[in-house]
């Protein structure tokens, strides 16, 4: 949770952020809803005490595996590792510098 209330969500009105079970924090959910109109949609484990409906859940897994699956195939494709298992920087802008460039090395594939 640390990390996703360390991002800098600049994102529209009525957004949805997927995120994994370790991201339950019922506080976190309420607070972005209410202060930015942004959705945060978790994965609920069986003993959590906000419980989706069946609907609601079939999309969340659905929009997990389709996030993965993209993912999966940018981290580590068949021909070659585009993306390092981490990222080395000492601040926000060259992080954003070493993955742009990460992306434009993976387009031009």
């Amino acid at each position: 949770m640390r990390a996703l209330n360390a991002l800098p969500l600049n994102l529209p009105p009525e957004s949805i952020v997927y995120g994994d079970s370790a991201y339950t924090d019922y506080t976190a959910e309420d607070d972005l809803e209410q202060s930015s109109q942004i959705f945060l949609k978790v994965m609920r484990q069986k003993n959590s005490k906000r419980q989706d409906e069946p609907w609601n859940q079939y999309i969340k897994q659905h929009n997990r595996h389709y996030i993965e699956t993209v993912f999966s195939s940018i981290t580590c494709s068949s021909i070659t590792c585009v993306f390092p298992k981490s990222i080395h920087a000492c601040t926000w802008e060259g992080f954003l510098l070493k993955l742009q460039a990460f992306i434009f090395a993976f387009t031009l594939q």
